[in-house]
């Protein structure tokens, strides 16, 4: 039985697994490096690059047979744009970055591309972009998000998929096509884009020059998808009355439903439409784990153990425990009030927290299953996606 990688480009840091379709055989975590510059929030582009790959090397180093596929999900929404090689011509744009755009460029924009306009997002990066730097917008300029560079950079062809073309923001998720109205007021041609595909396709297979030990000519790079629905495919929610619950920089419950479904505030996902399965319905919170961080920081300290003593304060009543009970009640209100779920499976920081599971059960009044994947969850999506990809190409 051959293993492969699924990676997670998170917002804080890379996680990486190694798998070998029953298990983790190997994982590592590589932090992200900011650049930040008032509003601007950025990222070195080719240090990203050179590290990601080097992140996959080290796992694959750890393998005892070939590894047979890469994939990746992503926290999408970072932007850069590269020449017709692939080299970058700006530093990547993190979805963080605090510039805004107040105006939606469509009344109907909800509908057309499955998310709520948050005014910032690729849209916003390339229009910012185009004024500070007409000059990297040629007629052979590749337009991009992280994830689809790093999978061009493997092995030379540009793809993303549905999933993570959401929050491009350039994707009519009505019939899986760019829109070519946001193109046109961006000044983009199609052909500037990377190609539209499920996820799970085999998008190609690794250059020979980066061929060495495990990662062979054979290895192939398969399309992955937008985080929470890789962590909800680690875990197996596929179907309504089941929600992942993900805790990280952003806290997002994930719902599978039958149908597309545009609600105010809430994202839509094609998850597994083209395998036959259900839409994903998405709520999230955004930036509430840096708004605990800072919490965490003025009342437990900066130390290593911050994490365990706000745990530990917890679970002897007080300000944390009322601190994880507000929490906990502020995000049920506003992810999926009055329903209850048959299955909610935790992932993310606070699951390995006793406390917070602890108060997590009480507001939602479940029973909380903890995914066995803890941070590395949406790295095992992605890595399912790579094996679910090689076999249906095989």
């Amino acid at each position: 039985m051959g293993c492969f990688i699924g990676l997670d480009l998170g917002t804080g840091a890379t996680k990486g697994v190694l798998w070998d379709g029953e298990k983790i055989l190997a994982k590592s975590s590589v932090e992200v490096e900011f650049i930040r510059e008032g509003e601007r929030v950025t990222l070195e582009s080719a240090s990203w690059l050179e590290k990601s790959m080097n992140q996959i090397r080290d796992l694959a180093g750890k393998a005892n047979s070939p590894v047979e596929g890469i994939s990746m999900c992503a926290a999408s929404g970072n932007t850069l744009v590269t020449d017709e090689n692939g080299t970058p011509l700006c530093p990547i744009i993190s979805w963080l970055d605090g510039r805004k755009i107040e105006e939606s460029p469509a009344e109907n924009l909800h509908e057309i591309v499955g998310w709520p306009w948050v005014k910032g997002f690729p849209y916003a990066h390339i229009s910012f972009l185009r004024q500070e730097h007409p000059e990297i917008f040629t007629s052979s300029s590749h337009v991009c998000m992280n994830n689809d560079f790093l999978s061009y950079h493997l092995c030379g062809k540009w793809a993303l998929d549905h999933s993570s073309a959401t929050p491009f923001y350039l994707q009519d998720q009505r019939n899986f096509t760019y829109y070519k109205p946001f193109l046109d007021d961006l000044g983009l041609e199609e052909k500037s884009l990377s190609p539209l595909v499920p996820s799970c396709t085999v998008m190609g297979t690794l250059k020979e020059t980066l061929s060495c030990g495990n990662l062979t000519p054979r290895t192939k790079i398969v399309a992955g998808s937008f985080d929470h629905p890789s962590a909800a495919r680690a875990c197996g929610i596929v179907r309504e009355g089941e929600m992942l619950f993900s805790c990280g920089t952003s806290w997002v419950g994930f719902a599978p439903v039958k149908e597309r479904t545009i609600l105010p505030g809430y994202l839509s996902d094609p998850y597994m439409v083209f395998e036959g399965g259900e839409w994903g319905l998405i709520r999230s919170w955004s930036k509430v784990g840096l708004e605990l961080e800072k919490w965490i920081l003025s009342h437990c300290g900066n130390g290593s153990d911050r994490y365990a003593r706000f745990n530990d304060e917890a679970l002897a009543g007080g300000p944390a425990w009322e601190k994880m009970l507000e929490t906990a009640r502020t995000f049920r209100e506003r992810a999926f009030p009055g329903r209850k779920f048959a299955r909610i499976v935790l992932c993310g920081g606070p699951s390995e927290s006793p406390a917070w599971r602890k108060a997590i059960a009480e507001v939602w009044e479940a029973v909380i299953e903890v995914s066995p994947f803890e941070k590395y969850t949406g790295a095992v999506g992605a890595a399912k996606m790579a094996e679910k990809g090689v076999r249906n190409n095989a």
